[in-house]
């Protein structure tokens, strides 16, 4: 059965659907059993006995955790939990979990064995702490933000581990990184499903959260484009776990770039589709969002594409190769690293 939190949130719904006209997998299939008021319906029906777990486990393989729903309801229903945490109930085989997690992984594994042999080194700024995520250490032995604060010792945001159940996993790399998190004075995101996961420790209080800051709020002094640089005209696609209030703030940083002309997005919100590994499962869902991202993307005639996610960044490739398009596409810090000075 599920447990009081869980059954707290449902309870929390009042099925007033807002959350379908956000929801990606809505957007392409039009069917109501993928959306978070159908979910939570079903899993409703599951708790009360109506539905068996094979009635419902189904749909839920479907749902692009992209947290949309939850960012978007005025009841404060918690979807995020809710569907994470419901792998760990509906998925008692803790074999299979692991084995879904190494699928699920076995793209980063790939990277970070390729990257094994580079020497990192770091330098440190007081108490102001960088979390690298996992794809930035596996594609990057080091960044600006290494050179200007120090990644040592933060874990995996715990994300992956989550959305797959693996409770204890999760737990485990939780616990390590609020550690860090309550002893430093600062901690810098460049990943905004990093922050995201980060965010929703429930453990962390309101005044440690505030110590979570974005890569956009280090950024004070006024940046120019590089003389050689050929992207004049950027548009910037905001990531489904990046916050407003960051988006805002990313934008406006851009815009402020001189030598840069910003051509921002009719809907910036639109999912690119990729989903970590949702590709690999949904190619065919997947592949939908790509395209219709990629149809948003055309429209503003830019010559680069910036994102503040790894996945993101992967998706929006992906979906201007499917596309016939070709335009660049850089993470924020990899773009004020190699196309920015001050």
């Amino acid at each position: 059965m599920l447990d009081d939190d869980i059954k707290n949130n449902i309870k929390k719904c009042s099925r007033c659907a807002l959350c379908l006209q956000n929801c990606p997998i809505y957007d392409i299939k039009k069917d109501e059993n993928n959306t978070s008021r159908g979910l939570i319906c079903k899993l409703s029906g599951f708790n009360n006995g109506v539905l068996d777990e094979k009635e419902i486990k189904k749909d839920f393989k479907i749902c692009l955790n992209c947290s949309k729903c939850k960012s978007n309801c005025p009841s404060g229903v918690d979807t995020s939990y809710i569907f994470a945490y419901k792998n760990a109930v509906l998925s008692p085989s803790k074999i299979s979990q692991r084995i879904l997690l190494i699928l699920k992984l076995l793209p980063i594994k790939i990277l970070y064995f390729l990257n094994f042999f580079n020497k990192k080194t770091v330098k440190k700024s007081g108490d102001i702490l960088y979390f690298k995520g996992c794809i930035a250490r596996s594609q990057h032995k080091t960044t600006f933000l290494d050179k200007m604060f120090n990644s040592a010792g933060f874990l995996c945001c715990g994300l992956p581990y989550l959305t797959s159940g693996d409770i204890k996993n999760y737990e485990k790399v939780k616990k390590q990184n609020i550690e860090l998190i309550k002893k430093s004075q600062q901690v810098v995101f460049d990943c905004a499903s990093c922050k995201s996961a980060v965010m929703d420790y429930p453990e962390l209080s309101q005044n440690e959260k505030r110590k979570l800051i974005f890569i956009n709020e280090i950024l004070n002094s006024k940046y120019k484009l590089k003389p050689n640089s050929k992207y004049k005209n950027i548009t910037f696609h905001k990531p489904c776990h990046l916050s407003k209030f960051d988006f805002l703030q990313i934008e406006n940083f851009l815009k402020n770039i001189e030598g840069i002309n910003y051509i921002p997005l009719d809907n910036p919100e639109l999912c690119c589709g990729f989903g970590g590994s949702y590709f690999i499962f949904h190619p065919v869902i997947s592949s939908l969002i790509a395209l219709k991202k990629a149809k948003s993307i055309k429209k503003t005639n830019t010559d680069l594409i910036l994102t503040a996610c790894p996945s993101c960044t992967m998706g929006l490739r992906f979906g201007q190769l499917i596309s016939g398009q070709f335009k660049k596409t850089l993470e924020l810090r990899d773009f004020i690293e190699q196309e920015l000075f001050y």
